[in-house]
């Protein structure tokens, strides 16, 4: 017997050993044997000692005393500690009842791993089970055997595991026995979650500086409340398989202030479901390069964030975010490869410097960017995105440094707004940018939208505000059937092109800008039937005489609607109709009000039958004309005006049109207040429109000699 008695025991004088080995011979109930099956057997006394001391334990009937295996249920109803010690034995029983809330059963790793084994299907726990400790040894585990249900109005398993070793809830041999932690019932401390675990009351991470892992390969559901609190980690990194962190009904994970959540793995469903929180300073941090989630609500305040080339992958049924969303310079949102997925809430999620990504060559994934729900910083979006909320190139509120939102690779749909703001700049790089009727991209004070690539913008609206400037940063742009708002300033600048298509509504201000670009052009070209409509300009800003910017109908007639004005110096090719005003200038310096629309070679200019053709003489060889070698087709109203004061002298003429080929007539010639006592006739040649300052017929109403 002596090899079957507690240390203590050992420990005692030869008369108490020889008292007890008396006591063993006369009574059977005293033998260091388990209680029989299906039995119960009880800590008999209220002293702390060992699991492992035969003597501690009594049974139902006097013979079922003894230290419980896996066939018999275990209970403590005494506030007494027992420590279950990795000494060469595991504890085990079938149902474990610890009654009362001020026991304490400990087990700790010693000279070897301690365990305690749960075989059958409830843990009546109103105690603390005490995994491991600060002082352990060695690792220390609870395992069950079994579905096995945690229960107990103030119960406890409170996980510690020491700096070098684990403490760990688990099923055995990682068998996918499910561990239902009831409502009322808590999980806590530090250490590893390996069962597969319903948890309908409390999962709490509160030692400070220490981390709560659920390192499963199973399914956690979680029913209740899992938590970080007073400066605690909760980590999931849970293995490859199918299974996920799954949160049902009111199930939620709650970060407190100073505390963290780190999302590494959770199978190949990933975070799911439920809710999301962090408090205060209270952290989510990605840490995982592709960690699934979805259909999960961000509440309101909370922050997720991620660590270097991280990100994360959201699944069909999307992300409510209420919260802000931080990429970091490296991190990267998704979707599923093959699925679309959406960002509802009233949140924001904030890039900074990183991507919503397109991780397969820009195809197969997508984003919705539902109303209410904003998409800002600088970055990269590469996957489809539909926008119905707001995306926000705004340097996350910055006065400097990166700015830049770069919309590129895939189509994308905008049927939201879209702002450059903050000094940021939003590129699109070659997608195509399709806007439904209430589509708006906007680039406000000191900001810019700028179109790079083979961009295509169709549909919606561009508008700009303040010195706000869309500009082509390349020679392939291209606008289609979209509107440009009242005082929207559009460039192209030297060296670059855009094309137009379709009908233009445009109320701002095109301008073909070639400061300092030398002999090169600024084009702006309309290809097929192309129409510019409503109350707008198309200035020809050339930087010298050259009259280097040009006005290209292409493969169809670039028609200037009825409001639109046709101002500067500039050439023209193709086919390029007026219904509006031209009214040339000089833009180059000195500015003047004299201006030069040349006709290339092959090309047509059409001034139509509302079209009034605006020129001033300034001097005898000082005048507006349209020149060139091209066709020119006349109409419309010819309005001309006194630059300076200046008055011809009768039998004065002005080559005002000159071209290859002039044909039509003006239907109407108006002079300003200054010529009332000039008359003047046009007269139509075969390359030219002359204009003749004639002294009039009738003076005091009588014809001159």
């Amino acid at each position: 017997m002596p090899s079957l008695l507690s240390s203590d025991a050992r420990r005692s004088g030869a008369k108490s050993a020889s008292l007890l080995l008396a006591l063993a011979m006369l009574m059977p109930s005293a033998e260091a044997s388990t209680t029989g099956a299906g039995g119960v057997a009880f800590w008999a006394t209220e002293v702390n000692d060992s699991w492992f001391n035969p003597f501690r334990w009594g049974g139902i009937l006097p013979w079922q005393g003894g230290v419980p295996d896996q066939s018999v249920s275990c209970r403590i109803e005494l506030a007494v500690r027992v420590d279950v010690l990795g000494q060469g034995q595991a504890a085990s029983c079938l149902h474990l009842q610890f009654n009362h809330v001020g026991a304490v059963v400990r087990v700790a790793g010693s000279s070897m791993r301690a365990e305690l084994n749960v075989h059958g299907t409830q843990m009546d726990n109103n105690a603390v089970i005490l995994i491991g400790g600060q002082d352990a040894l060695q690792d220390s585990s609870l395992i069950i055997h079994n579905h096995t249900n945690a229960n107990g109005a103030n119960g406890r398993i409170r996980l510690s595991a020491p700096p070098n070793h684990g403490a760990f809830l688990s099923p055995i041999s990682n068998l996918g026995w499910l561990l239902v932690n009831w409502p009322s019932h808590t999980i806590e401390g530090n250490g590893t979650i390996r069962v597969r675990l319903q948890n309908d009351g409390l999962v709490d991470a509160n030692v400070a500086g220490r981390a709560l892992t659920f390192e499963s390969t199973h399914n956690i559901d979680n029913h209740g409340l899992v938590r970080a609190r007073d400066g605690g980690s909760l980590v999931l990194s849970m293995g490859n398989g199918n299974h996920g962190f799954r949160q049902f009904g009111a199930g939620r994970i709650v970060i407190e202030n100073g505390s963290a959540l780190a999302l590494i793995g959770a199978g190949n469903e990933g975070l799911r479901g439920g809710r999301l929180q962090t408090i205060g300073s209270g952290l989510a941090t990605v840490f995982s390069q592709g960690f699934p989630i979805e259909d999960v609500s961000l509440e309101t305040g909370t922050r997720l964030t991620f660590s270097g080339n991280a990100g994360i992958f959201i699944g069909p049924l999307g992300l409510q975010n209420d919260g802000l969303i931080y990429t970091g310079p490296s991190g990267f949102v998704t979707s599923r490869f093959g699925d679309s997925t959406t960002m509802t809430g009233s949140g924001r999620l904030q890039l900074e410097g990183g991507a919503l990504a397109a991780l397969f060559g820009g195809g197969g994934q997508a984003m919705v960017n539902a109303q209410s729900h904003s998409i800002g910083g600088h970055g990269t979006i590469a996957l489809a995105l539909t926008n119905l909320g707001t995306v926000l190139a705004d340097r996350n509120g910055l006065t400097s440094g990166p700015g830049q939102l770069t919309l590129q690779t895939s189509a994308q749909i905008n049927e939201g707004t879209m702002v450059a703001r903050n000094g940021g700049t939003l590129s699109l790089q070659a997608p195509t940018l399709t806007q439904g009727p209430l589509g708006v991209v906007r680039a406000e004070q000191n900001s810019a939208l700028v179109l790079e690539g083979s961009t295509t913008v169709s549909g919606g609206t561009l508008a700009t505000s303040g010195n706000g400037v869309i500009y082509p940063n390349t020679s392939s742009a291209r606008l289609e059937n979209l509107s440009l708002a009242s005082g929207a300033n559009l460039i192209v600048p030297c060296s670059r092109e855009l094309t137009l298509a379709g009908t233009i509504n445009n109320r701002g201000t095109i301008t073909l800008d070639n400061a300092g670009c030398g002999p090169n052009f600024a084009v702006l070209r309309g290809a097929g039937p192309t129409s510019l409509a409503h109350s707008g300009e198309v200035r020809l800003r050339a930087d010298s005489p050259s009259v280097n910017v040009t006005l290209e109908g292409s493969a169809g007639v670039l028609t200037l609607g009825p409001g639109q004005v046709l101002t500067g110096s500039g050439r023209v090719v193709g086919a390029v109709r007026v219904d509006g005003v031209i009214a040339p200038d000089q833009p180059w310096s000195p500015a003047g009000p004299i201006g030069t629309l040349s006709v290339s070679g092959g090309a047509t200019l059409t001034l139509g039958s509302t079209a009034t053709t605006l020129f001033g003489l300034a001097s005898p060889s000082s005048f507006d004309r349209i020149g060139g070698n091209g066709t020119i087709q006349l109409g419309g109203r010819l309005a001309i005006e006194a630059v300076g004061g200046y008055l011809p002298t009768p039998g004065s003429s002005f080559d005002l049109v000159v071209g290859a080929a002039v044909s039509g007539q003006f239907q109407s010639v108006e002079f300003p207040p200054e010529y009332n006592q000039l008359d003047a006739r046009v007269q139509v040649l075969a390359d030219r429109a002359r204009l003749d300052i004639i002294a009039p017929m009738f003076v005091d109403g009588f014809e001159q000699p």
